[in-house]
């Protein structure tokens, strides 16, 4: 099993101000992660708002990164792609490639919260399908020498994309589905891996999520046994199991006032039809507790054998072939980052 950091900051008020400390901490940590053994780090994104704002340049981030490590794979979690122009973001993802020399792991989605739709003028609605052809886009672009497109959103014609990525025809692509059987089929009968997140969803309902990627993967003529399925978890490895949840619970609180924050921003503007579903899934996880949250493994926080017995669970339970964790929780210190990342490589890692 493969192991990475995964970053999705909740922002304190220090990091509106100033948050280049906060963005050379996330460099560190994918440097130390590469000491102590970790196989991949991965980068959120969003936009204007504390939860994950300041990620807003993953491409950037990741060249940081690159040049700071030697065999870290380097994914985003994911990019947006309804939000930008296709061969923008094709030429800024396989220049990072080249700059780490073929280490990117293309992590994928469409984006759920209402303000970044509002804020960038792409109508929720309409995200889903500005996804599946900026995808395409991007996909053709790495893969042909040039390449035409005629769709609803761009028109190219004859166009060279330059640099070429590294790793051919293309990096790796992962897509991120939460909510519909929609988005698991499509990621399965397109040939992706599978990127989750397990905190919306109780576990059995997850695992018949990925069952319907798997048979998707499976009725397109795929071969099931190379598909790769990643989850991205809070995780706190602590010294004991009362000062793991001492610690984790009022961290997880900060996530939790991030979201509130940018779930806040269009209140009162109602959901459209394909994505009530993913609104319900996270009203019915705010009212957990965070003994609830622990308790159905939604995030993995305890002592060494505890996290251990529990990424066992997960990992059986949702076909895992990689598991990353959000280990920077909320604005936990530097030095306690550090200290989790090691007790996860060293006490937990080898012997899941």
């Amino acid at each position: 099993m493969r192991f990475g950091i995964f970053h999705l900051p909740s922002l304190t008020a220090a990091d509106h101000t100033n948050g280049a400390d906060r963005l050379h901490s996330i460099v560190e940590h994918a440097a130390y992660g590469e000491e102590l053994g970790f196989d991949s780090v991965w980068l959120a994104e969003h936009h204007f708002h504390s939860f994950g704002g300041i990620l807003s340049s993953p491409p950037v981030i990741g060249a940081a990164i690159a040049q700071r490590t030697a065999k870290i794979r380097i994914g985003t979690a994911v990019t947006l792609l309804p939000y930008h122009n296709p061969l923008r973001i094709a030429e800024d993802y396989a220049t990072l490639d080249c700059l780490s020399r073929g280490r990117l792991e293309f992590g994928v989605g469409h984006g759920f919260i209402k303000w970044e739709s509002l804020t960038f003028g792409t109508p929720l609605e309409d995200l889903r399908n500005r996804f599946k052809e900026n995808l395409k886009i991007i996909l053709n672009a790495w893969s042909e020498p040039k390449f035409s497109h005629n769709g609803n959103s761009y028109q190219y014609d004859n166009v060279e994309l330059l640099p070429r990525p590294v790793q051919k025809p293309y990096p790796t692509v992962w897509m991120g589905a939460t909510s519909t059987a929609e988005s698991f089929e499509f990621a399965g009968r397109s040939g992706f891996h599978l990127m989750l997140i397990p905190f919306l969803h109780e576990i059995d309902e997850l695992r018949a999520m990925v069952t319907m990627y798997l048979n998707a993967r499976r009725a397109a003529g795929l071969d099931v046994d190379t598909a790769r399925i990643i989850a991205m978890y809070h995780i706190y490895v602590g010294e004991s199991a009362d000062e793991a949840r001492a610690t984790a619970e009022p961290a997880l609180a900060a996530y939790h006032a991030a979201a509130a924050e940018a779930r806040n921003l269009t209140q009162g503007i109602p959901e459209p039809e394909s994505y009530r579903t993913h609104d319900e899934h996270r009203a019915k996880m705010r009212k957990l507790t965070f003994n609830d949250l622990v308790e159905q493994d939604r995030v993995l926080v305890g002592d060494a054998a505890e996290v251990r017995d529990k990424v066992a669970h997960v990992r059986e339970r949702l076909h895992l072939t990689d598991l990353a964790g959000n280990f920077a929780l909320g604005s936990l210190p530097d030095s306690m980052t550090r200290a989790t990342l090691r007790r996860f490589i060293e006490q937990v890692a080898p012997k899941s």
